[in-house]
């Protein structure tokens, strides 16, 4: 199947016309022509993803307001970005040169390259944000929870399955699972671009997937390493990999992997709901994920306001390592919660890192987390070990 083709949806001013959108795809909106300026919305679940979704506003009326907006000056970058998969493009046909912008959760815009906020009219403002809503929607899966997923996802249906980050689909069996689905890759073909979207070698690795079935777009995880039964013969796939949903379970507990779970919320676009909602436990969970994937840009969505010099050593951290896991024994029990009315709390992490052409070595991660409120989400404090100062981390062999 390989990458989708694009199509298109056509948007009216006060009228949405919904249907699949493939991935590099391009949603126009009618109006007025004109070509000076215009505005381009671009929904990407990550800076490195090479599939995205695009829609070209052709109304004049709106690219002029923004392109004469006021601006007005802050401190630094922007707290209050609404999505940070969604950017709005000016672009003036007479110049080569355009301006990125972010979408404020009050509807303003925001430059990051010079720290200034463009204010517009609540109509204009309204519009933009009802605009970026229906592209991530369709850009995006559904959050559907397992008990409900597992009747739509039925036991031998095929199903395609598209990677969030590369575009690229193909098409699976669900063979068997009653935690969460086991699916077979369907020829070959199907097996080769699997194995491509890993990089060429089979992986545990969970990525974010959107599940086409029935009509249905659904958020899910997968990972890439073939194991247990095998139930499609001549397809080079030996066993079975496994495809998790929302709440969904792993063989051997009873509580959700939290690193699939992430990956589910990424593939729905729901990340920092997802974080403002999770315990300490998961968070802590969630920043082990985004650390043995290698995603920097992740991290710091988990971990807000980590401190520069932070953010350096997990990076340079990030260059000599290959694996960073949480010890499975710690992922099957559920974990201890912080109190209701706590606005504290302490996590312990036991974790096996490996770093390259080494063996794996035991630690345990302690994670400091706090709190305004008891209905305020928790946030990462600190992190022991490692740290800055460290220098190249004991925890790395």
């Amino acid at each position: 199947m390989g990458r989708s083709k694009a199509c298109r949806i056509t948007l009216f001013a006060f009228m949405i016309l919904w249907g699949a959108v493939a991935q590099n795809r391009a949603v126009a909106i009618s109006a007025r022509a004109s070509d000076n300026p215009t505005v381009t919305i671009v929904v990407k679940s990550s800076s490195r993803a090479e599939s995205y979704s695009t829609m070209t506003v052709n109304s004049p009326r709106l690219a002029k307001a923004i392109a004469r907006a006021e601006y007005e000056k802050t401190d630094g970058l922007s707290k209050k970005i609404a999505w940070p998969d969604v950017e709005v493009i000016l672009q003036a046909a007479s110049s080569p040169q355009s301006i990125v912008l972010r979408i404020e959760q009050s509807g303003t815009l925001f430059d990051e390259s010079s720290s200034r906020r463009l204010i517009l009219s609540k109509p204009y403002s309204e519009r933009l944000r009802k605009y970026a809503e229906a592209l991530r929607g369709a850009h995006y899966g559904e959050l559907v929870r397992w008990e409900e997923a597992k009747s739509i996802v039925k036991r031998k249906s095929i199903i395609t399955v598209t990677d969030l980050e590369t575009g690229l689909s193909f098409r699976v069996q669900r063979r068997a699972g009653s935690d969460h689905a086991d699916v077979q890759p369907i020829s070959k073909e199907d097996s080769k671009i699997m194995k491509g979207i890993y990089g060429g070698q089979w992986s545990w690795d969970r990525r974010a997937i959107v599940v086409g079935s029935n009509g249905h777009r659904i958020a899910a995880s997968m990972n890439g390493m073939p194991h247990g039964g095998d139930g499609i013969p001549g397809n080079d796939f030996s066993g079975h990999s496994c495809i998790h949903f929302q709440e969904s379970t792993s063989h051997k507990s009873d509580v959700p992997d939290p690193a699939h779970q992430l990956m589910v919320n990424k593939a729905a676009g729901n990340l920092q709901p997802y974080l403002d909602s999770a315990s300490p436990f998961v968070i802590a969970a969630s920043f082990i994920e985004a650390l043995h994937q290698r995603d920097i840009e992740l991290l710091r969505q988990i971990w807000k306001d980590m401190p520069q010099e932070t953010a350096a050593y997990y990076e340079g951290m990030m260059t000599t390592l290959t694996s960073i896991r949480i010890k499975a024994d710690t992922l099957r029990k559920k974990p201890k919660e912080a109190g209701e009315q706590e606005l504290s709390a302490t996590v312990d992490v036991p974790i096996t890192i490996y770093g390259k052409g080494k063996s794996g070595r035991g630690s345990t991660y302690r994670f400091a987390f706090n709190r305004e409120s008891p209905e305020a989400p928790w946030r990462i404090a600190g992190i022991s070990p490692p740290g800055p100062g460290l220098g190249h981390s004991s925890l790395i062999p």
